[in-house]
């Protein structure tokens, strides 16, 4: 079941002020701003807080914010470790604070590093996971929590870039038209290179132009060595911002599946509202079970993605294991 975030809140708050507030919650939505507000609020309510507004402010009060870090935008197990060994100190708070934002970006290690701390936190902890996607999360994480989803009554669902509508129009017509096999996957799986190649080559071309803008103003008056670490930065900004794009690609598939699977619950927030009459309509010919295997083969996907494994090989399985 989905709430509007402030009944969530009160239903919430009267647990707390019947002392029966559970030391972890999932707050989901396709909102990220409706989850951070109510983790703000609630940290404000369990410790007294009156001058906080973000999750700066929660980090100046002496709360553990975690958020996705490098070019990968992962959570790795040295954050989630740093963050169990800060609940271990004393706080002159009444409750220890762990806000993870965008916790399904948490890696195969921080997810079972944080395990042990969410299985048995310190007295008067609260563990707030903040997620759009919370089919990523494991399943001995999501059970360990309790599920707060998301919603607004004039909710227009996602704003999609024009490549994001590409890829939706995409995925609509693959599980509109035949049956799911590997041809067909794999077909699916050339269509979103294709998407990705564009993307990169745009990428490239914007940091090529920064580049030469750069070495027009600046390159008469510094060594070689200073257009090589240019080179090597805008490198590494071109890898960065791809990897980025193509995750935004990859969420959507989890988006879509998901849509799919909560229409079998009735769910009132939908992230693609637009194909609410299709995502039903899908609803009734793939079983629940079904669209969790797919779902956990795009996490799959995605979790390969981030280790050393060649691009092209993780996609191949992930789209046969998850489209075909």
């Amino acid at each position: 079941m989905a709430f509007l975030p402030d009944h969530a809140y009160s239903l919430i708050a009267r647990a707390h002020a019947l002392d029966r507030l559970a030391h972890a919650f999932l707050i989901s939505g396709p909102s990220l701003e409706d989850q951070r507000e109510l983790a703000v609020k609630l940290s404000a309510l369990v410790n007294g807080w009156s001058d906080v507004g973000s999750l700066d402010d929660l980090r100046r009060h002496g709360a553990i914010v975690i958020e996705p870090e490098g070019k990968l935008r992962q959570i790795k197990i040295e954050m989630m470790r740093d963050a169990g060994k800060s609940l271990q100190y004393t706080s002159s708070s009444t409750y220890k604070i762990v806000v993870i934002s965008d916790a399904d970006r948490m890696n195969q290690s921080a997810c079972n590093s944080f395990l042990k701390t969410l299985e048995e936190p310190p007295a008067n902890t609260l563990i707030l996971l903040l997620t759009r996607t919370p089919e990523q999360l494991l399943d001995t994480i999501r059970s360990r929590c309790v599920r707060v989803a998301l919603y607004r009554e004039c909710q227009t669902g996602l704003q999609l870039t024009e490549v994001e509508e590409q890829l939706v129009h995409l995925l609509a017509a693959y599980f509109s038209h035949g049956k799911p096999d590997s041809s067909r996957a794999m077909g699916l799986l050339a269509d979103f290179q294709n998407i990705t190649a564009e993307l990169r080559g745009d990428i490239e071309d914007r940091h090529k132009a920064a580049l030469k803008e750069e070495v027009s103003t600046y390159g008469k008056t510094t060594d070689g060595g200073w257009l090589k670490d240019r080179e090597d930065y805008y490198d590494d900004l071109t890898e960065s911002a791809y990897q980025e794009q193509r995750n935004n690609l990859l969420s959507l598939l989890f988006t879509w599946l998901g849509e799919m699977q909560r229409r079998h619950f009735g769910l009132p927030a939908m992230d693609l509202p637009a194909w609410n009459a299709l995502t039903e309509q899908l609803a009734e010919k793939y079983s629940v079970n079904d669209l969790h295997r797919r779902l956990k083969a795009v996490d799959e996907m995605r979790r390969n993605l981030a280790t050393n494994v060649r691009e092209v090989l993780a996609l191949e399985v992930g789209f046969l294991n998850a489209f075909g």
